[in-house]
C-alpha cells in the first residue's frame, strides 16, 4: 500500500478506533459510584449529550446545581457544563471554556475536562493553548493508552472532536 496522506489519515483513524475500543476501563466507562447521590444526575446529563439534546443536557445540569448546590464545586460539574455549551451555542465558547478552566482549578487531572479545553482553544485558532493541554494530559494519562490524549491529538490533525463525553474518575 502506498504511503500517502489519505492513507496516513485512514491509519491514524483506525488505530484512534482501536485504542479508544481497547482503553482501560476506568477511561472509557462511566462509574456512577464515583459521584454518590448526583451520579444519577450526571448519568442524565450524558445521555442527554450522547443523544445531542444540548439545551436537555443544559437544563438537566442546571436543575442539579439548583438542586444540589454543592455540586457546583465539582470538576465533573463544569467539564459537563463547559462540554454542553460548547455543542449548544458556538458563542458561549468563551463561558465553555470558563467552565473547563474552572474544572481544572478543582481538579488538575481531570484529563476529559483538558481535552475539551483543548478542543475549544483549537476552536479559537490557539493550537498553541491546544498543544500545552496535550502536554498536560499526557502528565496525568500515558498517549498511546489515553482517549483524552488521542481525541485531542485526533482533532488537532483535523479530525473531528469528541462529541459526547464518558465519565473520566479513576
Amino acid at each position: 500500500m502506498p504511503n500517502t496522506p489519505f492513507t496516513s489519515a485512514v491509519i491514524r483513524h483506525v488505530c484512534l478506533c482501536l485504542t479508544l475500543l481497547t482503553a482501560p476501563p476506568g477511561l472509557a466507562e462511566p462509574r456512577p459510584d464515583a459521584y454518590g447521590e448526583v451520579a444519577d444526575h450526571y448519568e442524565r446529563v450524558r445521555d442527554a449529550l450522547q443523544a445531542k439534546q444540548w439545551s436537555v443536557a443544559l437544563d438537566a445540569l442546571q436543575q442539579l446545581a439548583r438542586e444540589t448546590p454543592a455540586v457546583t464545586d465539582e470538576a465533573e460539574y463544569h467539564n459537563l457544563s463547559g462540554f454542553a455549551l460548547r455543542q449548544h451555542d458556538t458563542s458561549k465558547l468563551g463561558i465553555a471554556i470558563e467552565h473547563y478552566q474552572r474544572a481544572l482549578r478543582i481538579d488538575p487531572s481531570h484529563v476529559q475536562a483538558r481535552e475539551y479545553l483543548g478542543q475549544a482553544y483549537l476552536l479559537q485558532g490557539r493550537a498553541d493553548l491546544a498543544l500545552q493541554q496535550l502536554r498536560l494530559i499526557e502528565q496525568h494519562c500515558p498517549g498511546q493508552t489515553c482517549s483524552a490524549w488521542l481525541s485531542l491529538r485526533h482533532a488537532m490533525d483535523g479530525g473531528s472532536p469528541t462529541t459526547a463525553p464518558s465519565d473520566s474518575r479513576r
